[in-house]
């Protein structure tokens, strides 16, 4: 969904417990003079990752500060190839990029950014377009449910629903294969998954597809569309989970 204001989350998995702490903010806006970059921390989120041994980004140690740069934050630029190297020559030729002004950021956002070093990821918001939610992300869990899952395969349809018997996370939502004698796929992974927790107690039935099943351990990703109303989603608290164009 090409947009000249794009936000990336910034997710880092604790070491110990292997959760997804959503820290920070990195998003993209095209102003008059080019393009600007700024970078706001999520405290809430820094303090509790804090405890399995998160430290603030290289440059950005300043936890209450929005940072600005017309350019990509160079501790964000050096997870990616150099751009003369025939990995990243590819894929701006696979995707299109020649006449891209942030190629950049692009390949944060098709790759999430990993590397074999560290624990980061950037991942896509929840879009909404003229009340239309599209999301798509990996399913969590999957190194608990896959044995149970050995004939999923891309475009099966799922549906979500709250676990409720979920003891450890209260908000968490189950992706549940319904052609399968409704075994679990896995879970919306954090933090999206106060998104469609909200919705699923609103009242709303909510559906998706397997998107793509990676062929190096055979994690799927989600799909998600749904006509939605904003009242049902508009808070504070999910304003970050969210890009919306009207």
């Amino acid at each position: 969904m090409p947009n000249n204001n794009e936000k990336l989350l910034v997710s880092w998995k604790g070491p110990k417990s292997k959760e997804n702490y959503f820290v920070g903010l990195l998003s993209k806006n095209h102003s008059p003079s080019g393009l600007n970059y700024k970078f706001i921390y999520i405290q809430e989120n820094v303090l509790q990752a804090r405890e399995e041994g998160f430290m603030p980004f290289v440059g950005l140690k300043d936890l209450h500060k929005e940072y600005c740069s017309n350019k990509l934050f160079s501790v964000f630029e050096r997870r990616l190839p150099n751009q003369s190297r025939n990995i990243f020559k590819k894929f701006i030729h696979d995707y299109q990029l020649q006449k891209s002004s942030a190629i950049t950021w692009e390949y944060l956002k098709v790759t999430k950014g990993r590397t074999a070093t560290d624990n980061l990821s950037f991942l896509e918001p929840v879009y909404v377009e003229n009340g239309k939610l599209s999301y798509n992300g990996e399913i969590a869990g999957w190194s608990f449910t896959r044995s149970n899952n050995i004939n999923l395969k891309v475009n099966d349809q799922v549906i979500l629903r709250n676990d409720k018997n979920n003891t450890k996370n209260i908000l968490a939502v189950e992706v549940i294969d319904q052609e399968n004698g409704n075994v679990r796929v896995g879970y919306i992974q954090k933090p999206f998954n106060k998104i469609f927790f909200r919705l699923l107690n609103k009242g709303y039935f909510l559906s998706g597809y397997i998107e793509s099943i990676d062929s190096y351990d055979g994690r799927p990703t989600i799909a998600v569309e749904e006509r939605i109303s904003m009242v049902d989603i508009d808070s504070k608290e999910l304003n970050h989970l969210l890009h919306v164009n009207s």
